[in-house]
């Protein structure tokens, strides 16, 4: 069944936290809410899920209006973003709150929390308690208790938030082979990049308690509609001009360091920008041969930072005109390129983008 939101508006006295918000989540679908924190992308979530009543617009889900509807009745399952687990129960009795609150019997409850313990792979700790878990086990019950009420949408408000870097990225993998195999519709929160363009079927991107963008994320992170979209989404790499010509998706623009084709609609004499993305360029040092499928924009960048990060390292690099780019390097050992070196900037072909 799906979720269809229409002109939502909740308002905190002077303040708009959501402006007029229209989405609809399809059935089965991974949806994620992404932008930076006080976007509306919890209060959206809370709206869904029924805690937030004062407030204007409709929100149906499988065609029925939930306008009014307590958050009990709703047959929602929530994952918080500290987890809301009960320190006092076991992982088997945190799991089965729900269920007991919903009055479902003995033995039909035990079968369903080993059902739901073994989906989230906590077989065997039904005993233990959230202070003898580590917080990714804490996060599987939380989320194991939100699955075994068997709801009709699923909604997580970040949470992955509160783990290491590690556990964050094994989490999401659970979480995208959890989906998979149990077929929840999942509306779910972050202000994760990362998280969001790895997991997500569709996205949406909010900014001041409205919609700037809406689509598959591998679509939005090449093409973004604005500055903002394509700036929250990763790091890019921008030039300002102005459009010569324009044609079948392709304009040219002129800038400081020559005209660039990126793929985009605009008109002929607009002011307009074009970017590309880090991982998209190539840092060559004097002398060094162009790669296969590059273009050089400019032999005179110079150095001025550099960060090794392990499997890459990321280098900062001065344009002529003052303009700083970024860019990633692959390196041998020993192959650093010193800060203030001159060096090559190269992009590889299809890289650029227009920002309108």
């Amino acid at each position: 069944m799906s979720l269809r939101i229409e002109n939502l508006t909740v308002r905190y006295g002077s303040v708009t936290a959501l402006g007029g918000v229209s989405l609809e989540l399809q059935p089965g679908e991974m949806f994620f809410l992404l932008g930076p924190s006080g976007c509306g992308k919890s209060t959206l979530l809370r709206a869904v899920a029924g805690f937030i009543e004062d407030s204007s617009g409709a929100i149906a889900f499988g065609g029925e209006n939930l306008t009014g509807m307590p958050a009990h009745r709703r047959d929602f399952g929530m994952v918080f973003q500290n987890y809301a687990l009960f320190p006092h129960l076991t992982v088997e009795g945190n799991v089965a709150f729900g269920l007991e609150a919903r009055k479902v019997g003995a033995d039909e409850t035990r079968a369903r929390v080993a059902e739901a313990l073994q989906l989230v792979g906590l077989s065997g700790y039904e005993k233990r308690r959230p202070g003898e878990l580590s917080g990714g086990q804490q996060q599987r019950v939380a989320l194991a208790r939100a699955l075994v009420i068997r709801p009709r949408l699923l909604l997580l408000d970040e949470p992955l938030s509160n783990l290491d870097a590690k556990l964050r990225w094994e989490m999401r993998g659970e979480i995208k082979r959890i989906h998979a195999q149990t077929k929840i519709t999942t509306l779910y929160v972050t202000h994760d990049q990362k998280e969001a363009l790895s997991l997500a079927d569709r996205l949406a991107i909010l900014k001041d308690g409205k919609i700037e963008a809406l689509g598959a994320p591998r679509d939005l992170y090449l093409a973004p509609p604005n500055r903002f979209c394509a700036g929250f989404l990763g790091d890019l790499n921008a030039l300002d001009g102005e459009v010569t010509s324009a044609s079948n998706g392709r304009v040219r623009v002129k800038t400081p360091l020559g005209e660039i084709e990126a793929a985009g609609t605009a008109n002929a004499g607009a002011k307009a920008g074009v970017f590309c993305r880090p991982e998209r360029v190539a840092l060559l040092p004097e002398g060094a041969a162009v790669p296969e499928g590059y273009a050089v924009v400019t032999r005179e960048a110079t150095v001025c930072n550099a960060a090794f990060l392990g499997e890459h390292t990321l280098y900062e690099v001065d344009l002529p005109g003052g303009t700083r780019w970024r860019c990633y390097r692959t390196e041998a050992a020993g192959a650093k390129l010193p800060e203030g070196s001159k060096a090559a900037v190269a992009v590889a072909g299809g890289a650029w983008g227009l920002l309108a």
